[in-house]
């Protein structure tokens, strides 16, 4: 059996569409790669969390990213690959732990990983107000920036409104920004460079990171910034070729998000000291992008660093609203949430759903903000740490369902393993304090969705949905058993 067999890989876009009332279709491999990308996000995830990692690992930054790219993200990748084929979903993990675990389960998992969007997209909406006050000084103010921050919420729930393509379109733009100038400012400091005492062994050095444990901290980060690839999948009932496209999707997202941040990782200590990029706090004005910046820009151009994680914000923040959406959509089909989250408008989108996720963003705006920035950070990370785990669980559960005992056995070692990096993952996160009183606050969180999602579960499943799970499943094409 060849390779792309074995992983489900849909070649000769044999699946043409899928059970859905969303908007088939419309999108194409570059509509859902520039959406799951602007989840993402690269401008302001780099300027949140490259100084981190630098002050983690130290020059070995580039070394964290690929170590976190190979193993476990280009893992999971694969495995979502085969998950696709086989249950093709706009809710990846809610659908996969349903087919393939336990039903209840299924819906502990989808609203995890609802809560997850959902997390984002406030927390987006709290960076984008604090970077456009650094842009516009007189509009600072704590109030004010609640204020911003709910505005923009409002104008991406009107976006939103208007259909995908609206979406990945006002995503791309967005993009152009920031790629540009993260990855454009990385290439400034390979072929320009300002330090000339850096070795180039020592940015892949487990030496030079501290040694294999220090290394663990920095995978953290590493996994952080490579997360929500698979948001890919929330677009795939709206898809063109949906297997085919959503699959390609995953591994082009995972795959330019490492490129864009090795870029950055290795560039920009070429630009400035690793030492002096460890010890930036971020605090709107740009954090390392703008320090890179300042070298290679004139000062008239300074604005260009805020203003590209201004737009990576907003990027961020129309895609979790529709990610969150698009998952509640389909547990609400498959009667896992009241009917009314399945509705759609005049343009084929679940507008109960995307008003919920930004109903619930407007609140943690005026309840979390930027001083309690750590608790988006927690819930984020402890959420997508859940929904990546089962996710695997799922995958392996599959090789089983599908092939012999000696070929399941030897596709399920990596997916095991990469279980365990993951929990750990989240055992470090829920480890971290961001102040003595932040500590676990990470598992707390974790709990608390949980606990939410099993009363979910345990509540009388809705008659009637919209779209049958056997509907659903008739489309998928069955993985050949050995």
């Amino acid at each position: 059996m060849s390779f792309l067999k074995l992983i489900g890989y849909d070649r000769h876009g044999e699946v043409t569409e899928v059970a859905t009332t969303l908007n088939k279709g419309r999108l194409n491999t570059y509509g859902v790669t520039l959406a799951a990308l602007g989840f993402n996000a690269p401008a302001w995830v780099a300027a949140s969390s490259m100084s981190v990692l630098y002050s983690l690992v130290g020059h070995a930054a580039p070394l964290a990213l690929l170590v976190a790219y190979f193993f476990p993200m280009l893992i999971l990748a694969f495995c979502l690959v085969r998950l696709v084929r086989e249950a093709p979903s706009a809710a990846g993990v809610f659908t996969y732990v349903e087919r393939f675990l336990h039903p209840g389960m299924g819906t502990v998992l989808g609203w995890t990983y609802t809560v997850m969007a959902a997390t984002v997209a406030p927390m987006t909406a709290v960076i984008g107000a604090e970077y456009i006050q650094a842009l516009f000084p007189a509009l600072g103010g704590d109030i004010q920036a609640r204020v911003i921050g709910t505005v923009l919420m409002l104008i991406f729930f009107a976006v939103s409104l208007r259909g995908i393509e609206l979406t990945a379109k006002v995503a791309g733009i967005f993009l152009v920004f920031e790629i540009l100038v993260v990855s454009g400012l990385g290439l400034c400091g390979i072929f320009d460079p300002q330090v000339h005492n850096l070795s180039f062994g020592d940015l892949y050095s487990v030496k030079a990171a501290g040694g294999w444990g220090a290394l663990g901290g920095g995978l953290l980060f590493g996994l952080w910034m490579l997360a929500n690839f698979d948001s890919a999948i929330n677009y795939i009932e709206e898809a063109k070729v949906p297997i085919r496209t959503v699959q390609r999707s995953l591994l082009l997202v995972l795959s330019l998000a490492f490129v864009i941040y090795s870029l950055a990782a290795v560039g920009w200590q070429y630009a400035v000291p690793v030492d002096k990029l460890a010890q930036i706090v971020e605090d709107g004005n740009g954090g390392p992008i703008a320090a890179i910046a300042n070298v290679y820009l004139p000062h008239s151009l300074a604005w260009i660093a805020i203003f590209v994680v201004i737009t990576s914000s907003c990027a961020g923040m129309q895609i979790s609203i529709n990610s969150g959406a698009r998952t509640m959509y389909r547990m609400s089909a498959e009667g896992h949430l009241p009917g009314m989250f399945g509705k759609t408008n005049q343009f084929k989108v679940p507008f109960i759903s995307i008003a919920s996720v930004v109903a619930f963003g407007i609140v943690l705006v005026w309840l979390k903000p930027l001083a309690k920035i750590i608790f988006y950070y927690d819930a984020v990370t402890i959420t997508l740490v859940l929904s990546y785990a089962a996710m695997l669980a799922a995958a392996v559960r599959l090789f089983w369902m599908k092939h012999s005992a000696g070929v399941a056995s030897m596709l399920s070692i990596l997916p095991v393993f990469s279980i365990l990096v993951i929990l750990y993952v989240g055992y470090s996160a829920g480890m971290s304090p961001g102040d003595p009183g932040d500590m676990y606050d990470a598992w707390y969180i974790g709990v608390a969705v949980v606990a939410i999602g099993t009363v979910l579960a345990f509540m009388k499943r809705k008659p009637g949905a919209s779209v049958s799970h056997e509907a659903l499943s008739s489309n998928a094409v069955p993985g050949d058993v050995e």
